[in-house]
């Protein structure tokens, strides 16, 4: 079908995701994978058909995106098996929830709305006119990369509902945050750990994941209205029962006493570091049960931190290490966007502006398993690391990106050469070259 041989592993892996598709969609799915991580200037899905020798008219690559009949839902749950068959991921596997934006400048987009940047520069506009995205992925330590990854899965499109069609119903990120765990459940047969940016410290989102047994850990506002436990009387009497107590201290405050404070020595971030933590145990309203409380100092330079927990057995330790790998899924919007084209995508019509970002999330997600694998068996020497890189101990997306392309190369070139009888000798010759031109 193809021009591009993926390598033996990474075929492997796609081959578990076949059942999904009809074979002549499976084909097309291989050239949006080969637009995604092999596509140059852009990663559109013309650069994937330039890449690829179609037998059909090119346009129903553009019909799979848009009109042809696939579960996306089914995809995800494939590869989240895939993923678990791959990765240790424990008793309690951790997921990150967050959105990012996508500036689009198309007036017939669909779904494009002005949306305001939380995190704009101050010489940046502080609203955006394009795509807001709801992400959901799977946090994994990886202790050969000596870092998080964040395995993108699920990712639904947030439209404002100034902007939304009459016949279509709005849900806001909290509503799709809990749409997308239910999906998850489904998908995980284990408990789960669920860590989000402040903005979904929602009592909707809140409730759903106490409701289905989910350790939710977020950010706490440090002026967070908190109550205290209520111990329940020998003898009922009239009317309904107390259910908070007296009205604590705010955080802030409770953060001037240094009593209760105590020091944890952890690796944050890629460095240890020494943090004073107090932990309380507060009714709040929108859990509607106890929850534990973390007020951290990290460091002078840094101001007071205050996280919460639903889980009061998760421990002090698990909670921090946990928020700070939150910044994983951090990083993972920045590669998606200047690696792997998830700004780049020119659609325009519901469905296929729909699936676009999720596919670029299973093309991402497959490219760091593969990674992840070829590095066990091939390590140090999977990646080139530069003399100057003198303090590289990890591949980069951009790394893995070069790498698949000059494994993809080598497979083309040796399918060529085995053919002529070319002696094996002179492979490593040749994929030296190769590795060069990718």
């Amino acid at each position: 079908m193809s021009s591009i041989h993926f390598p033996e592993s990474f075929v492997k892996m796609i081959m578990a995701l076949q059942g999904n598709f009809t074979r002549p969609s499976f084909r097309h799915f291989q050239v949006v994978l080969s637009a995604i991580l092999l596509g140059s200037p852009k990663k559109t899905l013309t650069a994937g058909i330039r890449l690829t020798d179609l037998t059909g008219h090119f346009s129903n690559v553009h019909r799979f995106l848009g009109l042809y009949k696939w579960e996306l839902t089914r995809l995800v749950g494939d590869l989240l098996s895939l993923l678990c068959k791959v990765l240790p991921l424990g008793e309690e596997p951790v997921f990150a929830l967050d959105d990012t934006l996508v500036p689009k400048y198309g007036p017939h987009i669909f779904g494009r709305g002005t949306h305001f940047d939380h995190a704009a520069r101050p010489n940046r506009p502080k609203y955006i006119q394009g795509h807001n995205w709801v992400v959901l992925g799977l946090m994994h330590y990886c202790d050969l990369f000596s870092k998080w990854l964040c395995f993108p899965l699920l990712a639904q499109l947030f439209i404002p509902e100034k902007i939304l069609k009459e016949d279509l119903p709005f849900r806001s990120r909290i509503q799709m945050a809990v749409e997308m765990m239910t999906q998850l459940k489904a998908m995980v047969n284990k408990r789960i750990i669920l860590v989000a940016d402040g903005l979904y410290a929602k009592k909707a989102l809140v409730r759903h994941c106490i409701a289905e047994d989910i350790s939710f850990v977020s950010r706490l506002r440090i002026d967070a209205c908190l109550y205290k436990r209520v111990r329940q009387p020998r003898h009922r009497g009239r009317g309904r029962p107390r259910k908070y107590g007296k009205r604590m201290s705010a955080p802030k405050e409770l953060a001037k006493d240094p009593e209760g404070f105590v020091a944890y020595r952890l690796k944050l971030y890629g460095k240890q570091r020494t943090i004073l933590v107090k932990r309380i145990e507060a009714m709040w309203k929108p859990a509607g049960q106890p929850i534990q409380v973390l007020i951290v100092r990290f460091d002078d330079d840094h101001p007071l931190a205050c996280f919460f927990s639903t889980d009061l057995s998760l421990s002090v330790e698990r909670i921090v290490r946990v928020v700070a790998a939150r910044v994983s899924i951090e990083t993972l919007f920045s590669d998606l966007k200047v690696h792997l084209g998830m700004n780049q995508w020119q659609c325009r019509t519901e469905e296929a502006v729909v699936r676009s970002v999720p596919l670029t999330c299973v093309a991402t997600t497959l490219l760091m398993l593969w990674s992840l694998i070829e590095a066990r068996q091939q390590a140090p020497e999977f990646w080139d690391v530069h003399p100057w890189e003198t303090q590289k101990t990890n591949p980069s997306v951009l790394d893995m990106m070069h790498q698949l392309k000059a494994k993809c190369i080598s497979a083309q070139i040796f399918h060529i050469l085995q053919k002529e009888g070319i002696q094996r000798e002179k492979y490593q010759e040749i994929e030296r070259i190769l590795k060069r031109a990718a």
